[in-house]
């Protein structure tokens, strides 16, 4: 499914922490790994080296776990590079973690990630972390035992749907599927939504149950990130796999508001695709 995996790390306590979703990964097929680093612009030529040594290290680390791994360190800012050297590698997916730390911090939190998630052409997984005793861990060991899936019935989520159906059962143990219908109906309409969407959920759980997959569907009325973000820290979900295309209007696409809100709030994991990718 991701063949070839790009791991972005700006070399924070946070993304150090990546290293650990890698042995996954390769179950799940991958087997070349680009290691990158943005380094800001006009640096010294020092911080250059410093990045590639460092990486460097890594790579052995990578072989040792069987990849074919290499090195690539930029100049310039880290969301546009990272799409860039994504590009250029043709990777299938990009692997980047929620927060840095100290000066890096606020960077990589409000921006970085911000902005790679609403540029990005490839498959961004986002790392979540919790504290432990001052230190920075990821919430969860595996990322694909329990995932959660938001489904708005748009040709993107479906194609996740299907990604999960054909290429991951034996992978993914169980599943939530997770639709939210709009509140701003009249009663009567409001109930015959829900129905519709309930017969929906169940026709794809019935599919799901066929290809290995336990699944449960849950029906919600309100705002779309709100509920996925709740379910995400309800349900004891390991990853939440969610389309950053789906059936709102063109503002809130470009806005990328609900996939944005669920990454920015979500504690779990989140695996955007990019409905363009699908």
């Amino acid at each position: 499914m991701f063949g070839k995996v790009m791991l972005a790390t700006d070399f924070s306590q946070c993304s150090e922490q990546l290293w650990n979703c890698l042995a996954e990964l390769k179950e799940l097929g991958a087997t070349e790994l680009v290691l990158m680093h943005a380094v800001p612009l006009t640096p010294p030529a020092r911080f250059v080296d410093q990045a590639e040594e460092r990486l460097n290290a890594r790579k052995v680390e990578a072989e040792e776990l069987g990849y074919r791994a290499k090195v690539v360190v930029q100049v310039g800012q880290a969301p546009q590079e990272i799409n860039s050297v994504a590009a250029k590698e043709d990777v299938d997916l990009i692997l980047v973690g929620a927060k840095g730390e100290n000066r890096i911090r606020e960077v990589f939190i409000g921006n970085t990630v911000r902005d790679l998630i609403r540029t990005a052409k490839k498959p961004v997984l986002v790392e979540k972390y919790k504290v432990t005793r001052g230190n920075w861990a990821p919430v969860c060991a595996r990322k694909f035992d329990r995932v959660l899936l938001p489904v708005d019935f748009s040709e993107a989520s479906m194609r996740v749907f299907s990604l999960v159906k054909d290429r991951l059962a034996g992978r993914v143990t169980e599943a939530v599927l997770i639709h939210v219908v709009d509140k701003g109906h009249t009663e009567e309409l409001l109930e015959a939504n829900r129905a519709e969407a309930l017969d929906r959920l169940n026709a794809m759980r019935q599919v799901l149950e066929e290809a290995g997959i336990k699944t449960e569907v849950r029906i919600k009325v309100g705002i779309p990130s709100q509920h996925i973000i709740n379910a995400a820290r309800d349900e004891a979900v390991t990853l939440v796999m969610i389309a950053t295309r789906g059936a709102g209007s063109i503002k809130e696409l470009l806005l990328g508001s609900t996939a944005e809100n669920v990454v920015r709030k979500s504690p779990r994991p989140v695996l955007l695709f990019p409905g363009r990718h699908l």
